[in-house]
């Protein structure tokens, strides 16, 4: 009787493992999806910033350049 209930609790401990174990394997599965889904991303918003650091220089740039036409023509007025 006392093996029959130890074999009970075997198999009841087996039973949980094997749940436990595809749970967490979908619960992994889920996180690497997550992860794939945030590297996409990550790298989207990488080459925003890299685009918008060109449209600094640019801009910057051609600030430059109209403030160096202005002090030409104004010195041209004086």
């Amino acid at each position: 009787m006392k093996q029959k209930i130890l074999d009970a609790g075997l198999a009841v401990l087996l039973v949980g493992a094997v749940i436990s174990m595809f749970v967490m394997a979908n619960a992994v599965k889920e996180v690497h999806a997550e992860n794939e889904k945030l590297q996409k991303e990550n790298n989207e918003l990488l080459m925003d910033k890299i685009n918008l650091e060109i449209d600094l220089e640019n801009i910057t740039d051609a600030y430059w350049q109209l403030n160096n036409r202005l002090e030409r023509m104004e010195g041209e007025g004086e």
